[in-house]
């Protein structure tokens, strides 16, 4: 057998594998470069489109589920037209989450009432109600939102607007000859520097009596802000267009409508500012084209998103052919120096291990055959010729091999135990921690949360609000249908809160029949909202043989936790709850 140097061993194929992947890389970048770079080009554009294309669903989707589902309430249940009071204050309550959702709305058929959740399209704090008749008829008025008697003040900054006859507007109208949902044209709001849509419905009782028309608005100023957001790359351009052109919403600043001698004219891409957006007017077929804007090439992708009830929206995405075929150069010719600098780096180091590796072999082979294993431990990286290899073999290979066995079964133990041990703390802590009934925490889990909670509102100045509930007559359950029952109504209430908190709020059995809980960084008004909804569910969901079960809340609520200790919270919580279970019962007492 011929024996080689290691040296050579080592450092030739790396000078070998330096060479070709060197060719590689320069053929890729020179060549390949431009069969690829529009389909990059292409993919970086879909990955645009899907965005704003999911942005603008999620956006919409809430205008048609809301008239949805007033449609089927008033459908199922026509008598709630006989106090709109009510129904406004639901309205209200529906339009808390979305922040640009201007309006909610109805309009009676039989007398012409109206009333509407109205907000500010910019999505700022003016949320208030309206209604065309608590004063006198036809007189439409805001009024302050109140949750007691959902109308509040009535607001003076805005004289009453008479003779408002929802049935001879458009949404009306047009919902009543459509027989069916229909969207409002894309239109500036009165007064405010942003695009609105509407979304109405007529509204039929179960033998197919007109009662009405339900509608819905949203402010299309957060689609404009969205686009500006998106990070395109030089001269690249992104819009949201009706089929017409009609712009919704650019990635380029500059209006989406003009005002002149009292007339509003809608932005188009033809008639925009932007040649590009000129240009791109031409071309509305969906799919992939080819621009020419003062002669730098463009790659343009146009999609449609089909929104409900026949409506249709184009998003279109312009990117220089220049910038995508800059960076995959760029990219290609970093990765060849990457690679090449590698591949030195590498072959240096394996001529400097395969000159200094001799002395240390032949050391290893003494250590091999010595007694004590330390020795082999104690000795540097090998790196020499390979002759010294044979007189390795003897005694090294055996004592590797059986001390490679024994480490690995020694951590093959000790891994386990830990396993097992670990599995076992975590089980022995979630047991302490949990009530064993309704599976949420018990006192002592609700403690260790509490704590927790208030110290986190008290480090980022959040507000936090403890709730203490209590099941109204809870004994009279027990002794009614007996403690299994009671077990059950138990189990309702906890899967009942559970459902109307965020993942991260504490609910916990506080005791007996009490229950306990903790949110931080919630208004107060969407606390009473979430508690309005925990009342709710009681009504759909009773215990048994149609008996429902109340409760009454103390809230105990901070602004700023930072001087408060949990006990000053739970001590006000009783108070309030007291004060809820001495006036009544199934209350809220904030």
């Amino acid at each position: 057998m011929v024996l080689i140097s290691l040296r050579r061993l080592i450092v030739i194929p790396f000078i070998v594998l330096m060479l070709f992947a060197g060719g590689i890389m320069y053929y890729f970048s020179t060549v390949t470069v431009s069969n690829v770079a529009d389909g990059v080009g292409l993919h970086y554009i879909k990955e645009v489109e899907n965005r704003v294309y999911d942005r603008v669903v999620d956006f919409i989707a809430p205008l048609n589920d809301i008239v949805e589902i007033n449609r089927k309430a008033f459908s199922f249940r026509p008598n709630q037209l006989n106090d709109l009071s009510n129904v406004a204050g639901r309205f209200y309550e529906q339009a808390v989450p979305y922040t640009y959702m201007s309006f909610i709305s109805f309009a009676a058929e039989r007398d012409g009432k109206y009333i509407a959740s109205v907000r500010d399209p910019f999505g700022q704090t003016d949320h208030h109600l309206t209604s065309n008749y608590l004063t006198k008829p036809f007189s439409l008025e805001g009024f302050e939102y109140d949750p007691r008697q959902y109308f509040g003040e009535k607001i003076t900054s805005a004289p009453p607007y008479d003779g408002y006859d929802p049935r001879k507007r458009p949404f009306y109208t047009d919902a009543v000859k459509q027989g069916d949902a229909v969207w409002s044209d894309v239109a500036p709001y009165y007064g405010y520097k942003t695009l609105g849509v509407g979304l109405s419905a007529p509204v039929y009782d179960q033998q197919g009596n007109l009662l009405g028309v339900t509608a819905t608005s949203v402010a299309l100023i957060e689609l404009d802000k969205f686009l500006k957001s998106i990070e395109l790359g030089d001269n690249s351009y992104a819009f949201l267009a009706e089929e017409n052109g009609d712009l919704i919403a650019t990635s380029k600043s500059g209006e989406l409508y003009r005002t002149e001698d009292g007339v509003t004219t809608r932005v188009s891409l033809k008639t925009h500012e932007s040649k590009a957006f000129q240009i791109a007017s031409k071309q509305l077929v969906m799919g992939a084209h080819t621009l020419d804007v003062d002669g730098e090439h463009y790659l343009y992708h146009v999609h449609a998103i089909a929104l409900p009830h026949g409506k249709k929206w184009l998003i279109g995405v312009l990117i220089p052919q220049s910038y995508y075929y800059r960076l995959l150069t760029e990219y290609s010719n970093s990765i060849l120096l990457i690679t090449l600098g590698l591949f030195i780096s590498i072959a240096l180091i394996g001529s400097l291990i395969a000159h200094h590796i001799g002395k240390p072999i032949r050391a290893l082979n003494n250590a091999a055959k010595d007694s004590k294993f330390e020795s082999i431990t104690r000795l540097p990286n090998p790196l020499s010729p390979i002759r010294e290899i044979d007189s390795l073999s003897q005694g090294l290979r055996v004592m590797a091999h059986d001390l490679s066995d024994i480490m690995q079964n020694l951590e093959k133990k000790v891994a386990q135990r830990t396993s097992d041990l670990k599995y076992e703390n975590e089980h022995l802590l979630e047991q302490s921690n949990q009530d064993e009934l309704t599976g949420l925490y018990n006192r002592r889990g609700f403690n260790v949360g509490f704590d927790r909670a208030l110290l986190t509102a008290q480090q980022q100045s959040r507000s936090i609000a403890f709730v203490i509930c209590d099941i109204d007559h809870f004994k009279r359950v027990n002794d009614l249908f007996g403690h299994t029952v009671g077990d059950q109504a138990l189990q309702v209430v906890a899967d009942v809160l559970k459902s109307q908190v965020r993942q991260h709020d504490i609910v916990a059995r506080y005791g007996g029949e009490e229950f306990a809980l903790v949110m931080v960084g919630m208004s107060q008004e969407e606390i009473l909202s979430r508690l309005n909804k925990v009342r709710q569910a009681f009504l759909e969901r009773p215990v048994c043989e149609n008996h429902h079960i109340t409760m009454s809340f103390g809230i105990a609520y901070r602004n700023n936790s930072a001087s408060h200790a949990p006990q000053t919270l739970i001590t006000e919580a009783d108070e309030k709850l007291y004060q809820a279970k001495n006036t009544g019962r199934d209350k809220i007492v904030a």
